[in-house]
């Protein structure tokens, strides 16, 4: 068993180890496939701002969102002129702003603390559930995910450069306007401005925009016509005005392009549906994990007790072999005595033919046993039920064993109440049922009182017969197991009691195939004692 044992710890570690590796494989996998399909998700978000923010600079003045608060034109001369409505506050920031180096200097202090390039999105990792991020790769060293944008992007160049006509090329470099630029000049506003050539004088156009309802004006366009607004939260932060991360499972931050790169903007995004995750690859891993130990578990006690049962045959071989081969040996040396005519006393001759009737009876019980028990286990044990009185069978049957029961000194005490009612049994298998118990409590008894209490009683319309000893009893370990076919307690090269194992099986199954039942126990003040209950007569 411990071979076995040693070998079944062996394949679950073998079954463990790749499955573990596999389960971290998986895990990782899935976690990679839901960051990169979140973050795909957050760049269109991203994308879709950026293309209404340039659409938003390449309209002509007119009708302007509602984000705009004013235009305004800066002269040579640095006078600032504007459209009707522009407030004094406004137009001081704007003088300020455009007028003041100091300022943009300041400005531009704090864009440049903005460790994050323009135009670009980074994941913010929540540091209190994410784990440290990894160490930086080589320059050399690039992700799947990214490659495949790179060459994506790349792609897309080319086939937009290989459209255009090179005169088409040529006539936009020359006629493209000067970039607009942008800054911050409160926390509040943001200031547009654009040099242009007008007349021959040279001029500064300007758009002055509130931040916030930048950012409502921006939410609205890439959230409002679908449903992920319900599972997005955005958050827009200038260098004046810094905002709060949003809470999400994903969050992200984007850096928006000239001339918005005062702006920022952080998208929390919970878990999309139909992405999927980890989970439930931890849960179908602990499912396999599990039927994998119960299929070990099952396996491995199939295969113990097929060995278990397998070593009990081979003991009762030779059990058997023992127990035949002692009553043999006694009749051939008895039988060679009288034949030799050693024995001259008559007296002597008279005990070596009991000796000789003895053991012969005491093997043909034997041979009966193991033949009985082979037909109960084929199946093929016809049984005859009568519906009869039972103690006449009891009292036949301690007749038949008091000799042996005299010559081994055991006094057998029958108690029966007055008011049995009739039974349904077997005579033949009652008998022999009867004979086992008598004999194993023989056996059995050891160093106690010689002295064995047959008993029957009424059990309401069924008879219950009690055979009891007066020995040590049977250990707590192995009480469940003695009316298992080839079970001892004791092991078999070092028993000090006579017997195959399987005496009480052979009990168990002819009390069970004549419709009764038995069941064992150890007495309250010592011994061990067998009931078999025994049906009533048929209605």
């Amino acid at each position: 068993m411990r071979r076995i044992r040693l070998l079944f710890l062996a394949l679950g570690l073998a079954i463990v180890v790749p499955m573990a590796f596999l389960l971290h494989r998986a895990a990782r996998s899935v976690d990679l496939e839901q960051q990169v399909r979140q973050r795909t998700v957050a760049e269109r978000v991203f994308d879709e701002m950026e293309r209404a923010l340039s659409e938003f600079v390449a309209r002509e003045p007119g009708s302007d969102p509602a984000f705009v608060i004013a235009r305004f034109t800066v002269d040579g001369d640095g006078r600032v002129t504007s459209v009707p409505g522009l407030d004094a506050p406004t137009a001081n920031a704007i003088e300020l702003a455009v007028g003041s180096r100091r300022e943009a200097d300041a400005v531009k202090e704090r864009r440049d603390t903005v460790s994050q390039l323009p135009g670009t999105t980074v994941g913010l990792a929540d540091e209190a559930k994410k784990p440290a991020a990894p160490a930086p790769q080589a320059a050399t060293e690039v992700s799947a995910y990214d490659a495949l944008r790179a060459l994506n992007k790349g792609a897309l160049q080319r086939q937009k450069t290989k459209e255009e006509e090179p005169l088409e090329r040529a006539r936009r470099v020359l006629q493209a306007p000067e970039p607009m630029s942008g800054r911050v000049v409160d926390p509040d506003r943001l200031i547009l401005t654009r040099t242009i050539v007008r007349g021959g004088a040279v001029h500064r156009d300007g758009i002055v925009v509130d931040v916030h309802r930048l950012g409502d004006w921006l939410r609205d366009q890439a959230l409002g016509g679908d449903g992920l607004g319900a599972r997005a939260e955005l958050a827009f932060s200038t260098p004046l005005a810094p905002a709060a991360t949003p809470a999400g499972d994903f969050v992200y931050q984007h850096r928006f392009a000239d001339p918005f790169a005062d702006l920022t903007a952080r998208l929390a995004l919970a878990m999309l549906p139909g992405l999927g995750g980890a989970s439930w690859v931890y849960g179908l891993s602990v499912a396999l994990a599990l039927t994998a130990l119960l299929g070990l578990v099952a396996l491995y006690r199939m295969v113990s007790v097929a060995v278990a049962f397998a070593e009990r045959r081979s003991n009762f071989v030779a059990a058997v072999s023992h127990e035949l081969k002692t009553p043999l040996t006694a009749i051939r040396m008895y039988g060679e005595m009288l034949r030799d005519g050693i024995v001259a006393s008559d007296a002597k001759r008279a005990e070596y033919y009991r000796h000789i009737t003895a053991e012969s009876e005491r093997l043909s019980r034997l041979i009966n046993n193991v033949l009985e028990y082979a037909r109960l286990e084929k199946g093929t044990r016809a049984v005859a039920l009568v519906t009869a009185p039972v103690l006449p069978v009891v009292r036949e049957a301690t007749e038949l064993v008091r000799p042996h029961l005299d010559a081994e000194g055991f006094v057998l005490e029958v108690d029966a109440d007055g008011d049995l009612p009739p039974a349904r049994f077997e005579r033949d298998a009652l008998l022999q049922v009867l004979f086992n118990l008598i004999d194993n409590a023989v056996k059995y008894t050891g160093d106690g009182a010689k002295r064995i209490v047959l008993r029957l009683a009424r059990d309401g319309d069924a008879v219950r017969i009690v055979v009891r000893d007066h020995g040590p009893g049977v250990p707590a370990q192995h009480l469940a197991h003695v009316f298992e076919p080839f079970y001892r307690g004791e092991h078999e090269l070092t028993r000090r009691s006579k017997g195959t194992g399987l005496g009480l099986a052979l009990v168990r199954g002819l009390v069970e195939h004549m419709g009764g039942c038995v069941r064992g126990r150890n007495g309250p003040d010592g011994g061990f004692e067998v009931t078999i209950a025994l049906a009533a007569a048929a209605s």
